[in-house]
């Protein structure tokens, strides 16, 4: 099957069965068990560990290549990734992520760990930063340096990953060496909602969107730099990559906080993916343009990780 061909199917697949469920009139409880049934039909990489752990008080999944140096290596001198899920705050867990982390997992051979964060609107702002903070905590308790942790998260979970650096700041944490932001949510004002239409986006729908704030912020301020990154203050930022495909009502979200990374001087990326949607590297494995955007994931990985650096030159010489 041709890649256009396979993603005129997914982009069908998404508007068909995800779309038309993600969002009211559906209660969270059936969203979140519905995301998890379609995730469990992904095909995953092979080779690969799943592990249930605890992060301190936070459950997550740590997932790794069986055949992953990092494996026999000190957490000092392994290179990591702390993945932070999307689902609008509200829906979605490591489980539905799967077929992003194991790929992420296995095209870098570094460990991932994804932490199974307190969802809305059980759990409002900011009980999903405050997990995401001690999941990061843990893992510099654990051993591993800040210089070799990336932080990635996808949707809302690019969110938390703004959202955790600031509290990293906050507390005088020494700063991860990375973070990526796939089709991140940077602002819950719902700026754009009366300006472009959500019948471009093959998964995503402003209703859904505004019933996550609804959820997660339950009558605080949408300004909040916490919830909504484009009001930040970003100075001190370590290195992002930024990735956003060209049919998502975010897009414009991705394109401000790049706009202000490079205001703030920082060093950043924007890759903007043609034809794409709402976090398509969920078909990694599958399609071209998904396995593409890991491959540059990994690639900006190798470029700001010392641990990461030696590896690559040491094998270079072997």
């Amino acid at each position: 099957m041709s890649e256009k061909i396979k993603i005129k199917f997914f982009k069908a697949i998404s508007r068909l069965l995800l779309k038309t469920v993600f969002g009211p009139p559906f209660s969270y409880g059936f969203q979140r068990r519905w995301f998890e049934w379609m995730a469990a039909a992904a095909q995953l990489p092979k080779n690969m560990s799943i592990q249930s752990i605890n992060m301190g008080d936070v459950k997550a999944e740590k997932i790794s290549s069986l055949k992953s140096s990092n494996r026999v290596q000190a957490p000092q001198a392994q290179t990591v990734i702390l993945y932070l899920h999307g689902g609008a705050y509200c829906i979605c867990s490591p489980k539905t992520h799967r077929s992003l982390t194991t790929n992420l997992a296995k095209k870098s051979q570094l460990t991932v760990f994804a932490p199974d964060y307190a969802l809305a609107p059980e759990h409002p702002f900011p009980a999903g930063i405050n997990d995401c903070l001690l999941a990061y905590e843990w893992l510099l308790q654990f051993g591993y340096t800040s210089q070799n942790i990336i932080i990635a998260g996808d949707s809302a979970g690019g969110g938390l990953v703004m959202a955790t650096m600031q509290r990293i700041k906050q507390k005088s944490l020494p700063a991860p060496a990375g973070l990526v932001l796939i089709s991140p949510w940077m602002d819950m004002t719902l700026n754009n909602m009366e300006k472009v239409s959500d019948k471009i986006d093959p998964l995503l729908r402003w209703s859904n969107i505004k019933a996550g704030v609804e959820s997660y912020l339950q009558g605080q301020d949408p300004k909040m730099p916490l919830a909504s990154a484009n009001f930040a203050d970003l100075t001190g930022f370590p290195p992002m990559l930024i990735q956003v495909g060209s049919e998502e009502i975010l897009l414009n979200d991705a394109k401000i906080i790049h706009q202000r990374a490079q205001d703030y001087k920082l060093d950043v990326t924007l890759t903007e993916y043609q034809n794409a949607w709402h976090v398509f590297q969920l078909q990694a494995g599958i399609l071209n343009m998904a396995d593409n955007a890991i491959a540059e994931v990994n690639q900006f990985i190798l470029k700001n990780t010392p641990a990461r650096i030696v590896t690559k030159e040491v094998e270079s010489r072997a």
